[in-house]
């Protein structure tokens, strides 16, 4: 019996990648060698179809694909085994993409966001994903390219709404992946921005940390109250709390906020992340919060919080009683 060929639309379902990756995997690395049909349309066997789910696996487990594209399916096979059987698992320099690769998605995103081309911009975004993994597509293009937008709207060549392009879509991007990302993980942290403070693409981002330290987050906004806090933590049925401060905000503001929060999650671990921390300093002390000043400080936090909370159960705080 003749080996069944399916049209890209099939292997997209069955992979989770887009045609878009597709298309570029096979084009730039030669990982699959589809056929034609008769009216020139590409058709896959089912050897590309489990290729490509495999290397769909090993990338989403940090692997470039660059370096494991033309490699067969046993050896594919075996490289995953051993990489998911490993217990520790580490980013190092070794691991981070070559200049040239992430230089190629950031051209080909200011080239999209020149013209103000939504589509270009999240199909590069896609692509860039699969190819460098959450964290470094977060390091290595996304926060150079916003630095970059706005740097040139400094200088007049670009505009404030070209910033704002590329922000919006950088959220709905971010938002989308972790939430079709999202792992089956009991341990939870609730992301959040306290009243007055607006980081949603510094949350949005974080998502994708804590899905690739094996975290589920919980995202609900920013500008959220520390009674709306405490519910969605309890709902949630959350481990820890991150809030983050990239914005300056109301300085006077923040500090009794941090205060009633910690008064309302009296037990678990309480990380507090950005660029507006060292601003806090005597009230973080206070409150006994987790300073996180980069991403690998808090992937090390998150995993050394799951190793304490892997056998405690879940403590449902309960409101302090009102003075009668």
């Amino acid at each position: 019996m003749s080996e069944q060929k399916h049209p890209i639309q099939i292997v997209s379902r069955r992979t989770g990648l887009s045609s878009d990756v597709i298309r570029a995997w096979e084009r730039r690395y030669k990982a699959v060698k589809p056929a034609r049909g008769v009216n020139g349309r590409r058709l896959y066997s089912d050897n590309d179809v489990k290729k490509l789910m495999l290397l769909q696996r090993i990338t989403s487990g940090g692997r470039r694909i660059g370096d494991v594209a033309k490699l067969n399916l046993k050896n594919l096979q075996d490289l995953i085994e051993s990489d998911e059987s490993a217990t520790v698992v580490q980013t190092s320099v070794a691991n981070r993409p070559s200049t040239g690769s992430v230089m190629e998605h950031f051209d080909g995103s200011i080239e999209a966001i020149r013209e103000l081309d939504a589509k270009k911009l999240i199909t590069l975004f896609e692509i860039a994903y699969q190819e460098l993994g959450p964290v470094f597509l977060l390091e290595d293009l996304f926060a150079p390219l916003i630095q970059h937008v706005r740097d040139e709207c400094k200088l007049g060549t670009f505009r404030q709404s070209q910033e704002q392009f590329v922000v919006e879509l950088m959220k709905s991007f971010l938002l989308i992946n972790s939430s079709n990302a999202s792992k089956n993980s009991n341990n939870k942290i609730l992301i959040i921005s306290p009243l007055t403070h607006n980081d949603n693409l510094s949350m949005l981002r974080l998502c994708l940390v804590c899905e690739d330290s094996d975290w589920m987050p919980i995202y609900i906004g920013a500008s959220i109250s520390a009674d709306e806090i405490l519910f969605s933590y309890e709902q949630g049925r959350c481990n820890s709390l991150m809030i983050v401060v990239d914005s300056y905000g109301d300085q006077q503001f923040l500090p009794n906020e941090l205060r009633k929060i910690r008064s309302l999650i009296k037990e678990d671990e309480i990380l507090i992340f950005g660029e507006a921390i060292s601003s806090y300093q005597d009230v973080i002390k206070e409150t006994n919060l987790t300073s996180i000043n980069n991403i690998g400080e808090l992937r090390l936090t998150l995993d050394r919080i799951k190793n304490l909370t892997e056998f405690k159960p879940v403590i449902l705080h309960a409101k302090p009683e009102q003075d009668k």
